[in-house]
């Protein structure tokens, strides 16, 4: 399961009026769109400040991409991490404006646990894993299974190599 991460950013009222801000999340693409999360509305009391936590909840992996770059005379091939981007916007009420630019990566999800069985020789057992999924969208999963032990060409092993779980 994919963790949220967070962090806050300070927003900083000079004036004597307390403010009431509508902030705005952007993505730079719509690979990422709602990864980036927070409140619709930031309330900073006059002369004072408040904390905006913006949550990062990935539902997607970032990945090395090789990128060309130019070094002097030559052109390089160096591997980049590929992250999720966008913006986190507040117009304030004294006319200026604040803009963040927010980067995020994510590696593969955590294991939500290993299943191990044992089957009796010569004898047909299924077996029924749970999987969930976290998403709205359905999902197609990639399933493979290893056997521990000496490769025995009486052994069969049958199922399905890929399957879809509903959002």
């Amino acid at each position: 399961m994919r963790q949220t991460t967070s962090q806050s950013v300070t927003v900083q009222n000079t004036e004597d009026k307390e403010w009431a801000i509508n902030p705005t999340i952007s993505t730079a693409g719509d690979d990422c769109k709602g990864y980036f999360t927070g409140k619709s509305t930031l309330v900073v009391p006059a002369r004072g400040s408040a904390q905006y936590e913006v949550a990062y909840t990935p539902q997607t992996m970032t990945k090395l991409q090789k990128v060309k770059k130019q070094e002097g005379d030559q052109e390089a091939e160096v591997e980049e991490m590929q992250t999720h981007q966008g913006g986190l916007f507040f117009p304030l009420p004294n006319g200026t404006a604040l803009l963040y630019r927010l980067v995020g990566t994510a590696n593969e999800p955590d294991a939500e646990g290993e299943l191990r069985e044992t089957v009796t020789a010569k004898r047909a057992k299924s077996i029924i894993i749970p999987v969930k999924n976290w998403s709205r969208v359905s999902q197609r999963f990639h399933a493979s299974w290893q056997v521990e032990g000496e490769a025995d060409p009486a052994l069969f092993i049958r199922g399905a190599n890929a399957f879809d779980v509903g959002g």
